[in-house]
């Protein structure tokens, strides 16, 4: 604000500000580059973090809400006569083959149920028993073309060989390689199984978003009841209602303050940096114009005035760029407002940077006095008087001398390189260092390579499927053992034993518990608190054992040591019976497959409590080198079983390297950005300090340092940069990553600390090929310029 008996001078701050934004290009690239990165980067995240949580609604709202298993035709038909319901999905799960060397799973699915799981085709859906769909990546295995019509020869594991019509091409982003989905007709599954086969139907009812899960159970129940389907058959998906009502962005928002924090950081320290080497070099200019009269205020503004044209040039390029690679990410979660909401947000923070960066320099800028600015030397520090009358100078000495000079400017820079260096260090390590082979072993396969669970309360679908209803079939009896012994390559199984019984403590109620094996009383001693866990005196005194971890931090119930527990189960006969046992020992856990239960007891007192067999899980056991035969085999003798899951340790170890992997992958990018802008340091630092020295440099050249010592003395300051920031990076990320790695093991065992080489290499290769560069830039630089006009040049 101008008061009236004020001159106005913003039009001379803007002249000044404007020359001094001409005439520093060399700042000006790599602070706009900077920014831009920085804008870039927060921009980037933002989208997708939120794009992630949008998509996620969108795919939740194109699934289905309700589930009708084992329809016939008929029943399925009438379905899609009810004004309710806006699609019916229809699938009907076929056999597995093993097809070169892949797992082929035959399978009827219509456009609707291909929609509802993001497969994207073209062609037509098989109405022919000849016809089949195949995905582009199976059509490479199989070296086929994929040209629509052509014929496609299949070679079954039984040596027969069938003939297909490709009608049509499917793609998904969530296809797992060496398993593939073939879709076939109807028909050909019905031939396949000498009968016509029984369908499920997946329903997507109409207005389903403003509908609670109440109400479609209520509709699916009527319908039900309605068309003859029975309970059992009916399933009303709980997941759809729970994610689309699940709108917290809590974590999110962590994440959010951490990336900022981050970007602030590099990004801040680099163009502190560049704005404090500049208004070094400005110094005497600022002096000057203090003495014409410039006021500290209006020096302020002229150097706040360069920052924010600077800024308004990289942040809407960076927000351009972040944009363009937040949409292309995620697609699927892209949203205008979102995307408004974001750009006009980072544009904000990334101004607040800037302001955040220059304002020590600016201030150093408008407290410089006329008489100082006169007086002023970039090279810093109390002068030391030197003992020695003689001095050996080489150009390492010199090199080191010149750092020393100025140890602000030479800390800021070492600083900005480690930073980097120590954030992508101590991400790396944290990566490297979860082994996901043994958490899988630990947590979910203690023995074998594959487990064949009853399909109950193995997914929210399957929430309400009653497990002792299942184990009253006997589905896992010695003849179905016998069968999975008899695949080739199989070397033993492992009953593992539980129910879905309801038990009584002190006044709580819970349910599913488990029971062990006399082979299993070892896991339970490794692990005991108090009381007995032996199997013989457990079952002679009705005992049974409690996980106290479990009970008293995650149900928050409350037992001990002689407290009775009351189990209501039922039998073989479908009635219910209750068991009173005495918590005869306390764990705190034990290995064994399966969510986590409460309490454990001997398998035998399972068995005499409900006349039956209580397998739930049996682990398969295999010779590692005929694992994908073994795979083939299993999935072939469950397939079109709705009443079996199929678990493999393949697939568990998969899922838990891509949740950590991706996790920490998108912190390890942010890292490699912020090395980035470690880098434009460097780089700026180099350039800025070489052409402002060309006169230092000339007079050295005139008492006879030769051109090639002076070009070892600049590589040599160089290796000096990189080695102090080599040093601290591996010292304090070495550091910063063990500690990381043991907070880590807190929580999760399954980390063993793990050192990065590889990426401390690559980071000692890239501060080593910028430094190549810039040697080569300073060589080339000073061949164009004579020893006399180097010593002309003026500061």
């Amino acid at each position: 604000m101008t008061w009236p008996f004020e001159n106005d001078t913003s039009g001379i701050v803007k002249k000044i500000s404007e020359s001094s934004i001409r005439s520093s290009k060399t700042r000006n690239i790599f602070t706009v580059v900077t920014i831009a990165l920085a804008s870039a980067l927060l921009a980037t995240v933002f989208l997708w973090t939120f794009g992630t949580h949008a998509e996620r609604i969108n795919m939740v709202k194109e699934t289905a809400q309700i589930v009708y298993r084992g329809l016939s035709e008929q029943q399925g038909n009438q379905l899609y006569d009810q004004e309710e319901i806006e699609w019916v999905g229809e699938i009907l799960n076929g056999p597995a083959e093993r097809i070169n060397n892949a797992t082929v799973n035959f399978s009827y699915g219509n456009a609707e149920m291909l929609a509802s799981q993001q497969m994207e085709f073209k062609g037509e859906i098989p109405q022919k028993e000849n016809e089949i769909m195949l995905s582009k990546s199976f059509l490479d295995v199989l070296g086929c073309e994929g040209k629509l019509g052509q014929k496609i020869s299949l070679s079954f594991e039984d040596g027969s060989t069938h003939e297909f019509v490709l009608s049509g091409i499917w793609s998904s982003v969530y296809e797992v390689k060496g398993t593939y989905l073939a879709l076939v007709s109807k028909a050909y599954l019905d031939k396949m199984a000498g009968s016509v086969l029984p369908m499920d139907y997946f329903i997507g009812l109409k207005n389903a978003t403003t509908m609670s899960e109440e109400e479609a159970s209520k509709y699916a129940l009527t319908l039900a009841e309605k068309l003859n389907i029975s309970d059992d058959q009916t399933v009303v998906r709980s997941d759809y209602f729970m994610q689309l009502e699940d709108t917290s962005m809590g974590d999110e928002m962590g994440f959010f303050i951490v990336v900022g924090l981050l970007t602030l950081l590099g990004a801040g320290i680099v163009i502190y940096s560049i704005f404090y080497i500049s208004v070094a070099g400005n110094i005497r200019s600022y002096g000057q114009l203090r003495t014409i009269g410039t006021t500290k205020a209006q020096i302020k503004r002229i150097v706040y005035r360069e920052g924010k044209l600077l800024a308004a040039v990289g942040i809407p390029l960076g927000l351009l760029i972040g944009n363009i690679i937040g949409y292309v990410l995620l697609p699927g979660g892209w949203n205008l407002r979102t995307t408004v909401l974001v750009t006009v947000g980072t544009g904000i923070f990334a101004l607040l940077i800037v302001i955040i960066a220059i304002h020590t320099p600016v201030k150093k800028a408008a407290n410089i006095s006329p008489i100082e600015a006169v007086r002023y030397s970039p090279y810093q520090g109390k002068k030391k008087e030197s003992a020695k009358l003689h001095r050996k100078i080489t150009p390492f000495s010199l090199a080191r001398m010149n750092l020393s000079r100025n140890k602000v400017k030479s800390i800021l820079t070492i600083l900005s390189l480690s930073i980097g260096g120590v954030l992508l260090v101590t991400l790396s390590t944290v990566l490297i260092s979860h082994d996901s082979y043994a958490e899988a072993r630990g947590n979910s396969f203690p023995v074998g390579e594959f487990k064949i669970n009853l399909n109950a309360n193995q997914s929210w679908e399957t929430a309400e499927v009653s497990l002792a209803g299942l184990q009253r079939q006997s589905l896992l009896n010695d003849d179905f053992v016998v069968q999975l012994e008899n695949i080739d390559g199989v070397q033993g199984v492992k009953h593992w034993y539980y129910t879905d019984a309801e038990y009584h403590v002190n006044g709580s109620s819970n349910s599913w518990i488990q029971g062990f094996c006399r082979d299993e009383q070892k896991n339970l001693e490794d692990n005991l608190i108090a009381g007995t866990v032996d199997y013989d005196e457990l079952i002679a005194g009705n005992g049974i054992v409690m996980m106290e971890e479990r009970l008293k931090d995650v149900y928050e119930m409350e037992a001990a040591l002689g407290d009775t527990v009351k189990v209501d189960y039922e039998n073989a006969a479908g009635e219910l019976v209750t068991k009173s046992y005495t918590i005869m020992g306390v764990i705190s856990d034990y290995n064994y497959v399966g969510f986590k239960k409460c309490f454990t007891l001997p398998e035998q007192l399972l068995h005499d409590a409900t006349g039956m067999d209580c397998t739930g899980t049996i682990s398969v056991i295999t010779d590692e080198e005929q694992y994908q035969t073994v795979e083939a085999s299993l999935r072939q003798l469950l397939s079109g079983n709705s009443n079996f899951t199929l678990d493999t340790i393949e697939e568990e170890i998969n899922s838990l390297e891509s949740m950590y992997q991706f996790a920490y992958g998108v912190l390890l990018l942010i890292a490699v950005v912020i090395t980035c802008f470690s880098l434009i340091n460097l780089v700026n630092t180099t350039i800025t300090n070489f052409i402002s020295r060309k006169q230092e440099f000339g007079i050295l050249q005139s008492i006879g340092l030769t051109e090639k010592q002076l070009l070892k003395m600049l590589r040599y300051e160089g290796l000096i940069y990189s080695a102090s920031a080599t040093i601290i990076t591996v010292i304090l990320g070495a550091g910063m990553g063990y500690l990381t790695v043991c907070a880590m093991k807190t929580v999760n065992a399954y980390f063993f600390f793990n050192f990065p080489w590889a990426v401390v290499i690559g980071y000692l290769a890239a501060i080593l090929i910028v430094q190549v560069i810039l040697s080569a830039f300073t060589t080339r630089t000073l061949k164009k310029q004579s020893l006399v006009d180097r010593i002309k040049t003026m500061e």
